[in-house]
């Protein structure tokens, strides 16, 4: 069998809910000796509010080898391409007050349209990984990363932006609050066709466990734990 190779990303939005399990992820990271991707959540309404709270509370605790991207929410789905490409340049900026230059991204809720890719190709983004994360994509779309179609983020195409889809396969998303059991059947079927897993989580649950044992699973078949970005660096 193909050496499996993984990518763990967290959602970064603890500020929003007052919850936060950072050190309890940073643990069961540093034990395993794993690299995550940590999206920091811009909100449009309030865009500060939680990079503030991770750069005074949270960054220093997450090893230098890690990853810091974005993590952005749209307040509509209604807002045109150049309301939606202003905000995500408006993500871009302020991680960038705080000396972190993201190259990767993901939208909250699945919340990812055509018309952003260029948009965060602009900001320097390399690697999206919104498809997957908050529903199925539609039948037949890649299940590993892929560059999209400019207007089709499901299909393949010539953008230059990777899509890096969490795996997401009958109604099972590859988010650790499905719980160990749930995902083992999912990575079991995602090996079946590719040797790319897309796993998340959320600062906001307490997942340590189901990491802990999710990656020792994973290990047990010799997989590979890379970042967003170094995925699709190797492509």
């Amino acid at each position: 069998m193909t050496r499996p190779t993984v990518v763990i990303s967290v959602d970064c939005g603890c500020a929003m809910e007052g919850r936060c399990y950072i050190p309890e992820i940073v643990k069961v990271a540093e034990d395993a000796e794993i690299p995550l991707t940590w999206l920091l959540g811009v909100l449009e309404h309030d865009p500060m509010i939680n990079v503030k709270l991770y750069h005074n509370e949270y960054l220093h605790r997450i090893p230098a080898w890690h990853e810091v991207g974005l993590h952005l929410t749209f307040d509509t789905g209604r807002s045109s391409s150049i309301e939606r490409g202003d905000l995500i340049r408006v993500g871009k900026d302020i991680l960038k007050q705080f000396s972190i230059k993201p190259t990767a991204f993901r939208a909250a809720n699945g919340d990812i349209e055509p018309g952003d890719l260029a948009a965060l190709e602009d900001i320097g983004i390399r690697v999206d990984a919104t498809p997957g994360s908050s529903s199925a994509p539609p039948p037949h779309s890649p299940t590993s990363p892929y560059h999209p179609d400019p207007n089709h983020i499901h299909q393949k195409g010539n953008s230059k932006i990777w899509i890096a889809p969490v795996t997401n396969i009958s109604g099972v998303s590859g988010y650790l609050n499905e719980g160990f059991d749930r995902l083992k059947g999912l990575v079991e079927a995602q090996l079946e066709s590719s040797d790319y897993v897309g796993l998340a989580m959320r600062d906001t649950t307490s997942n340590g466990t189901t990491l802990s044992q999710l990656v020792a699973y994973l290990k047990g078949k010799s997989a590979r734990f890379v970042t967003l970005t170094q995925l699709v660096s190797e492509q």
